[in-house]
């Protein structure tokens, strides 16, 4: 095969990507050298001086740079398994898609890049360039992967993680059968399957550093950040702690609380549960928590810092005692008759902050109910906000990382007995 191969690349890196299937598709054996592009190697500067960007190709000492200037570089120098048609035509075409992917792609980064204005124009593009592949485009028909295939496949499967961090959502299965069709084939290719990142990890990168999250089962406050993230999409690796023996890593997070939550964003800890949601909001503002009007938001953040306010006697009711607890449920009852009265009706709008936060009371109220003995949260009494949670329940983000009701019970009921035992 000849001399010696290097790649320069990037984990993560659409371009690097490309240039790796074509290696893969051809059968070349290459050394892959991982670059760290804040802190460029010698080796990167030396073979691409002018843009000092990945990926770079070298053979026989010989760097070629950009993606697709070297996918076509490795098809003539090795024409085994051919990337383009035999046919001048065919080929000239082929390069026609080529060049429009790289032209009309260009958008799909620019909404991820961009800001305000930018993003929307970006989304444009990105639309039409999708609907132009869609009516005229890669009808490859069955026949072995190509140089166009591998332009746009590095294209659409980036297009995935990128949707989900700005929060819109543009190539949808009804939209572009044809062209979604072709994409499901394309994933198959062992050569592609086996060398594509794992999209959870492309998007947790794609979102910014490593999110962690320090909770416990069973906590409302841990479910409070868990419904945020999981409403965001937000990649995470979840860490359980054992209350009744703290953690090191607790303990250095948290040192003034101790407590959980604690979320751990690039290696920041950020405490308190709805402070947190908060946060999640600022960081990863798609998919938004909060309206955008200012006077909308400062009304939603009026109905949180009241939910935390007076939702504390719910918690109340299953640490007190005698005079607390009548204490705890009549502040309860009042807490449960303002909502009613006054508070969330999203009208069926996407679930936000305020939602987050009376939606774990609300939960989190029926065991403690069952615990004590009691029963404030009747339908009857209260059918806007019954009617209102019930809702709640049904939203996948929700239903599918809530704690298992009965399993809560048994908790509560086990944890207030020896609670009172020790008194």
């Amino acid at each position: 095969m000849g001399e010696e191969v290097k790649l320069l690349g990037t984990w993560g890196s659409p371009f690097s990507s490309r240039v790796i299937w074509a290696l893969k598709i051809k059968g070349i054996a290459y050394e892959y050298v991982e670059e760290d592009l804040s802190n460029k190697s010698a080796l990167l500067l030396q073979y691409n001086p002018v843009q000092k960007q990945i990926p770079v190709l070298v053979h026989a000492g010989k760097p070629i740079c950009e993606s697709m200037n070297i996918v076509e570089y490795i098809e003539e120098m090795w024409p085994h398994t051919p990337l383009l048609p035999t046919d001048p035509y065919d080929r000239a075409i082929a390069r026609f898609w080529v060049k429009f992917a790289e032209d009309k792609g260009s958008a799909v980064w620019s909404m991820f890049y961009g800001r305000g204005e930018e993003v929307e124009k970006a989304i444009k593009a990105s639309l039409e360039m999708l609907e132009t592949v869609e009516e005229h485009g890669l009808a490859n028909n069955g026949e072995k992967i190509g140089m166009v295939d591998i332009a746009f496949g590095s294209i659409l499967y980036w297009l995935g993680p990128i949707e989900n961090t700005i929060g819109v959502k543009l190539f949808e299965p009804h939209k572009f059968p044809r062209l979604h069709k072709w994409f499901q084939s394309f994933l198959e290719v062992p050569e592609i399957k086996e060398n594509i990142p794992d999209r959870d990890e492309l998007l947790a990168a794609i979102m910014g550093e490593e999110v962690k999250l320090l909770g416990t089962w069973g906590s409302a406050f841990s479910s409070r950040v868990i419904w945020a993230l999981k409403l965001k999409g937000i990649a995470y690796e979840y860490v359980e702690e054992d209350l009744s023996n703290k953690s090191a890593l607790l303990l250095q997070y948290n040192p003034v609380h101790k407590k959980i939550p604690v979320l751990v964003h690039a290696g920041k800890p950020i405490c308190e549960s709805m402070n947190i949601v908060e946060y999640i909001e600022e960081m990863w503002p798609h998919t938004p928590l909060l309206p955008t009007d200012p006077y909308d938001r400062a009304i939603a953040r009026f109905w949180v810092k009241f939910v935390e306010d007076k939702g504390s006697a719910l918690w109340s009711m299953f640490y007190g005692r005698g005079e607390e607890v009548e204490k705890a449920m009549k502040a309860s009852l009042e807490m449960l008759e303002t909502v009613e009265e006054h508070g969330l009706a999203n009208n069926g709008e996407k679930i936000g902050m305020v939602d987050i936060a009376y939606g774990s009371v609300l939960y989190w109220l029926g065991p403690i109910e069952e615990t004590i003995g009691v029963k404030l949260f009747e339908p009857h009494k209260f059918p806007r906000l019954h009617k209102w949670f019930q809702s709640f329940l049904e939203v996948p983000e929700i239903k599918e990382n809530i704690p298992d009701r009965d399993k809560m019970v048994v908790f509560f009921k086990r944890y207030h007995e020896n609670l009172h035992a020790s008194h």
